[in-house]
């Protein structure tokens, strides 16, 4: 009967020490995208904004920044211009983002980009050479390099890539690698095998997945905010890759592309609810918001002000927070609507169930042949 005691009292602290959480301090990371100038007048490819957005961002101290593409105006400036020299704009944003991250002495926040159509070509036609290579010489040293198909036509060593902070686990991937112009009439596909495989191999409480085009349409652009395309097999692609994210534990989407901000969420077939928070307020010519979106998006959230966003993590709940910019003064205001998102229910690694069960029974099982003894 003893014996029977002691195994379900080790089963149970087995069981407790395995599932409980480790609790740690909140942190933070702030999103933003879209920080490109106006088309029509910039003489640096860079919205005249973004330093004041900046500004405000180190003043939170986040411990990460994520930039969802189109951070400069690329191959979309006059002819002759002296932006033609793409290295130049980027460093016209660099200089931009150093009250957060100094470019120059590698001090300050890390930030994370991802390109946009106009890192790519501002039309999304086939790739502006240059530009590619002037964005990857540009960001190369920031970024972990482990993307996929690493030497093949489609290296994305720079460009795609994962990392974990933390508690949350981050997948960014770059939407410009297959472009078709003959079936889908452009970009309408990005590597979702390395996408999953990326999510699949976490086991993270919070994970993100970044990339600039929506998925989801949500302001009434119509094809240019469902990336995948309207057709139906474009649908059909969409959906089973928004099941395989939401499967393997993606809570949070962050896009841009359209120029302003809009929260919304979608259920996938199989109940899992994921965030696409388009953050495309970064600093470009601001889009108005619509109210035409497609079926099955719930919309929470629309902004149409310069701005980004904050998340704040903690070990059961990241919290959403809007920051808009008034271009008047440059003072701020922060929206009163908040997003939750729960933390994922983590599995527990199987070896730390081998290691620890043995331990725990040796422990119990000696304590209880000495009390046998006396």
């Amino acid at each position: 009967m003893k014996t029977k005691l002691i195994a379900r009292f080790v089963v149970w602290v087995t069981s407790s020490l395995l599932y409980a959480p480790t609790l740690q301090a909140d942190w933070s990371f702030a999103m933003l995208g879209d920080t490109r100038g106006d088309r029509t007048n910039t003489s640096t490819g860079v919205s005249p904004h973004l330093h004041a957005i900046a500004e405000k961002i180190a003043t939170l101290s986040p411990n990460l920044v994520l930039a969802c593409g189109d951070l400069v105006n690329g191959n979309d400036v006059p002819t002759g211009s002296p932006l033609e020299d793409y290295t130049l704009q980027f460093d016209y944003w660099k200089t931009a983002m150093q009250p957060v991250f100094n470019y120059t002495a590698n001090t300050g926040i890390p930030i994370y980009p991802v390109r946009g159509n106009h890192e790519n070509c501002d039309n999304e036609g086939p790739t502006v050479v240059h530009l590619k290579e002037d964005y990857y010489n540009a960001f190369k040293n920031y970024v972990p390099l482990n993307g996929p198909n690493y030497g093949s036509t489609n290296d994305q060593i720079g460009f795609s890539y994962s990392f974990s902070y933390n508690n949350a686990t981050f997948v960014v991937a770059d939407q410009y690698f297959y472009y078709n112009q003959t079936d889908l009439e452009g970009y309408h596909d990005l590597d979702r095998s390395w996408v999953t495989q990326q999510f699949q191999q976490a086991n993270s409480a919070y994970e993100v997945f970044m990339a600039h085009e929506p998925f989801f349409q949500t302001e009434g652009g119509g094809e240019g905010e469902r990336f995948f395309g309207t057709n139906a097999a474009g649908l059909e692609v969409r959906a089973d890759f928004w099941n395989a994210l939401g499967t393997n534990g993606v809570q949070l989407y962050l896009t841009g592309h359209i120029h302003n901000e809009t929260v919304a969420r979608t259920t996938n077939e199989y109940g899992n609810a994921i965030i696409q928070l388009m953050a495309g307020n970064g600093g470009a010519p601001v889009d108005p918001v619509g109210t035409d979106y497609e079926p099955g998006v719930e919309m929470l959230y629309t902004n149409a002000n310069y701005g980004f966003s904050l998340a704040t993590v903690g070990d059961t709940n990241m919290t959403i927070q809007y920051y808009s910019l008034n271009t008047n003064d440059n003072s701020w205001t922060v929206a009163s609507y908040v997003t939750q998102i729960p933390a994922n229910q983590l599995v527990p690694e199987a070896s730390s169930a081998i290691l620890l069960a043995p331990a725990m029974m040796a422990l119990m099982v000696g304590r209880f042949r000495r009390r046998r003894r006396s």
